[in-house]
């Protein structure tokens, strides 16, 4: 029996794009059983929009925002299918995007719970250019099944989710998309699905994302490496893959990441200590100790005035 795919697309404000994304769905030669549309809050008419032009052929659920995590989780829950295909709603699939992956995702064994392809990056400059060649990816010419997943997800996530298939039941079996994180999600997921699964990658092209000028202000990815959210979401990977995996590395990364979140949140004026005792939970570094003094030295520490800041 052939899988059925839900094509589920998370929206925040994105009135001006998101039809480019809906569309490009639309104009796949084999169509998912499904579109589910998750309006996460948004002010600029977005829900509106969407169902005066596409009716009944979209399903539009409006929520309060809550963040992209939110969104996907719900458009995970409301969905039907064998397989979940996320869309950004500021990107869009190729032609026969869904027809590939379809026939692939046919034959792959229940172990294999995620199957990506290549994703397109368009710039200002018009011109496109590859992921995997961008970051030097050894694609296959056909299909490959990694037993161990993780070197497509660390340090370089390849499995990009707008470039996936991934199966409903693990994502539900994961918690998928639980942690409120508002950027980070994708990696989360993909990493956690890696860590306990098998994935797939065909060479060919089937996403395009757009990195230009007019969506950087909004974008997730403007910056989201020196997001607290970024740490925090690489924190629960690298404790999750040191208790399954044993490697000693794990123990490493998880302590430079909790490094980073301590700078981050002593910069941006939140309470460092929590984050400033975890990078201990592997073990003492210099590193540790030193963020560690520079929290508890913060002008930002409970039950005291910032530095500048009236009591507004």
């Amino acid at each position: 029996m052939a899988p059925t795919i839900s094509a589920v697309v998370p929206t925040y404000n994105r009135a001006a794009y998101v039809c480019r994304a809906i569309d490009s769905i639309l104009r796949q030669s084999l169509q998912p059983s499904e579109i589910i549309v998750v309006d996460d809050g948004s002010t600029d008419g977005t829900a509106a929009i969407l169902r005066s032009r596409y009716q009944d052929r979209v399903q539009v659920i409006e929520q309060a925002n809550g963040g992209v995590s939110s969104a996907r989780r719900r458009g995970l829950q409301a969905a039907s299918g064998d397989w979940i295909a996320f869309l950004d709603s500021d990107d869009e699939w190729l032609p026969g995007r869904l027809e590939a992956m379809a026939s692939v995702a046919e034959g792959l064994d229940d172990s294999v719970v995620c199957l990506f392809g290549d994703t397109l990056v368009r710039r200002d400059n018009g011109v496109d250019t590859t992921l995997f060649a961008e970051r030097a990816f050894a694609s296959p010419e056909t299909l490959n099944i990694f037993h161990d997943a993780l070197p497509a997800q660390f340090p370089f996530m390849f499995s990009l989710l707008d470039s996936s298939l991934m199966r409903r039941e693990a994502l539900l079996k994961t918690g998928a998309f639980l942690e409120g994180l508002r950027s980070s999600e994708d990696f989360l997921v993909s990493f956690r699905l890696a860590l306990h699964h098998r994935f797939a990658v065909i060479p060919t092209a089937v996403t395009r994302v757009y990195r230009t000028k007019d969506l950087i202000d909004s974008s997730l990815d403007r910056g989201q490496n020196q997001s607290a959210d970024y740490c925090r979401a690489r924190m629960i990977a690298f404790r999750e893959a040191w208790a399954v995996r044993g490697d000693r590395s794990w123990r490493r990364h998880y302590r430079h990441v909790a490094s980073r979140l301590t700078r981050i949140q002593i910069t941006d004026g939140s309470n460092a200590i929590r984050a400033a005792f975890e990078q201990f939970r592997f073990g003492i570094t210099p590193r540790a100790i030193a963020w560690t003094l520079a929290a508890f030295a913060s002008p930002l520490m409970p039950g005291r005035k910032a530095a500048g800041r009236g009591n507004r």
